[in-house]
């Protein structure tokens, strides 16, 4: 403990120009975050940048990147943002209709009029719809591709468009929140710009924004040696291990691909208001982008959701017009927010999952209750931080009897192991390996993507995490007692010989049809 005791809180403060002649008092806030992060026994890091009236007010790092080195959080430290990812490839679009470059309105049979879909109507179906989740539309197997096995290639992606479906849990027109729309969207504008869409936000919003130290390429932050935040989680079995589950160019993807610094996301929330005159984006996009287009009723911990925009959650939120999204991956919460017309938005990134979300809550409770002049915020926040370090030490109490229930599982494997062991493969999505683990284990790879399993209740079927603290179900297929494929979300594997299986782990270049 001695040694979280001595993670001090850094920020820097600049003043603003408030209306009263108090500013505001950023310290309370600094002490509660350090006083959870040394309460909890775990100091994974927490960067906080707040912005108001055109200018940055509040910068606050905490904690540290990475633990083993006990390299400390700084303003140059980069995050990966997760879906935080959606407001930026949003607006590329929506810059580019404006430039008359392309049309919401284009339909998915005019995207791909090469491709022939089934199950939905490709007429009625839109770009816009795609890019605010009204279209109806899902993709398991692209999903998974592009953001946790890295197996795709551009062909292959494209493969994966023809195999979309209709949601069966939502209808064209209704809200439902998922990547794929945005991975769709991707794989038509790369072909459409003859640029990938990596390269389409450098060119149309990074570098306007002197957002020097976001990328959409894990390799050029590395290359450029930036100190890039390890990830890891309080329901890990050693919280303080990083997560095996790292970002790498192939799993970076439009719905989910950035990594920034709490800087250069302020500039971005700083571009948010066009008084500030930030990077000189159009105005009038900038305020197109926050116009809700499609209604829902949904909450995400204090945060009201009534409406969806142009990659905006839109909401109530201590009686003002909130615009919001956040990122959550394995090892990482993003938090972006801001309020259009109090001037004031707030940056919070995390490089831990469970914690960094619930400290994320209240650090924004507190900061837009301190910013809009609510009474008794100090207070008020010291309860609740409190009541947070509490049920934190109970949830780690609770994760670690979770694991023990789940090793103890029984395995109903019809066949002995070693007859599951082997290369499953599907044309598009690559191949699944599994592999005999000690004894009586079996260790299963997809791609960037590995998992020890563990028993199910059901015949022939195995529990693994292929996303860490996250359970999913593999099911095998076995007839005349021969193992013939993996079943996982749908997606089925087919056993090979060795033959077939020597053609490699990449998905092959199948041809749309």
């Amino acid at each position: 403990m001695k040694h979280f005791l001595a993670v001090a809180a850094v920020w820097v403060a600049t003043l603003p120009a408030p209306a009263s002649a108090v500013d505001p008092d950023f310290a309370p806030l600094s002490r509660l975050i350090q006083q959870t992060k040394d309460a909890t026994g775990h100091p994974s890091g927490t960067a906080v940048a707040v912005v108001k009236d055109g200018k940055v007010i509040y910068e606050g790092y905490f904690g540290e990147a990475d633990i083993a080195a006990r390299t400390p959080v700084s303003r140059d430290t980069v995050f990966y943002i997760a879906s935080a990812t959606k407001p930026f490839f949003a607006l590329n679009a929506l810059l580019k209709e404006d430039a008359g470059q392309l049309d919401m309105r284009l339909s998915m049979r005019e995207m791909f009029p090469d491709l022939c879909f089934t199950g939905f109507d490709a007429d009625a179906v839109t770009l816009g719809d795609l890019l605010v989740h009204g279209s109806g539309v899902d993709n398991p197997p692209l999903a998974w591709a592009t953001a946790f096995s890295g197996l795709h290639d551009a062909a292959s992606r494209r493969a994966l468009v023809r195999v979309s479906t209709a949601d069966p849990e939502a209808a064209h027109g209704t809200f439902k929140y998922t990547n794929v729309g945005y991975n769709i969207a991707s794989v038509w504008m790369d072909t459409r710009f003859g640029a990938p869409w990596q390269t389409q936000l450098e060119n149309a919003i990074f570098q306007p924004l002197g957002m020097r130290h976001t990328t959409a390429r894990i390799s050029r932050a590395q290359a450029a040696g930036w100190t890039l935040a390890k990830p890891y989680s309080m329901a890990s079995e050693d919280p303080r291990v990083p997560l095996y589950l790292t970002k790498s160019d192939d799993t970076m993807q439009a719905a989910g691909g950035l990594v920034s610094t709490a800087p250069d996301l302020a500039r971005f929330l700083l571009a948010q208001f066009p008084d500030a005159r930030v990077g000189g984006l159009p105005a009038a996009t900038i305020l197109r982008s926050h116009q809700t287009r499609i209604g829902l009723e949904a909450k995400y911990q204090d945060f009201q959701r009534s409406g969806y925009a142009w990659g905006w959650y839109t909401g109530p939120y201590k009686g003002r017009t909130m615009l919001h999204h956040f990122g959550g991956f394995a090892g990482f919460h993003a938090h972006l927010s801001f309020m259009p017309a109090e001037g004031i938005g707030l940056v919070v990134l995390n490089n831990e999952d469970v914690l960094g979300a619930q400290l994320t809550n209240l650090i924004a409770d507190h900061m837009y209750g301190l910013l809009l002049g609510e009474v008794e915020v100090t207070a008020n926040s010291g309860r609740r931080f409190a009541e947070l370090q509490a049920k934190a030490q109970a949830f780690r109490r609770g994760t670690l009897a979770k694991r023990e229930e789940i090793r103890a599982r029984a395995w109903h494997l019809s066949l002995p192991r070693d007859r599951y062991a082997g290369t499953y493969h599907h044309d598009l999505l690559g191949n699944m390996v599994v592999a005999p683990e000690g004894p009586d284990g079996l260790r299963i790879r997809w791609g960037r993507l590995e998992a020890v399993a563990t028993g199910s209740d059901e015949a022939d079927q195995v529990r693994i995490e292929f996303v860490p603290n996250s359970g999913q179900l593999l099911a095998f297929t076995v007839k005349d007692a021969r193992v013939e494929s993996i079943a996982f979300d749908g997606m089925v594997f087919r056993k090979t010989d060795g033959a077939a299986a020597a053609k490699g782990s990449r998905p092959a270049a199948a041809s749309p049809r």
